[in-house]
């Protein structure tokens, strides 16, 4: 993850995590957020397609990263 680019716990909005997707470009880095409902994101069937529409925004190469809420 480049260090210009950090996600902190309170960052997250009550009741969601936020999947961040990375993927280094030509000059730099791209990013897309997502923001999934923690009952949804609870359901480990769904959570590859979180992961795989996040990763359409940037690259299927893209690293996704799951930010949590602080408790």
């Amino acid at each position: 993850m480049p260090p210009e680019h950090k996600h902190m716990p309170a960052d997250v909005a009550p009741g969601t995590v936020t999947l961040c997707a990375t993927k280094a470009m030509q000059g730099g880095f791209k990013w897309a957020h997502l923001p999934v409902n923690e009952g949804l994101w609870a359901d480990e069937a769904l959570r590859d397609g979180f992961r795989a529409r996040v990763r359409r925004e940037v690259g299927d190469a893209a690293v996704v990263e799951v930010i949590e809420e602080a408790s």
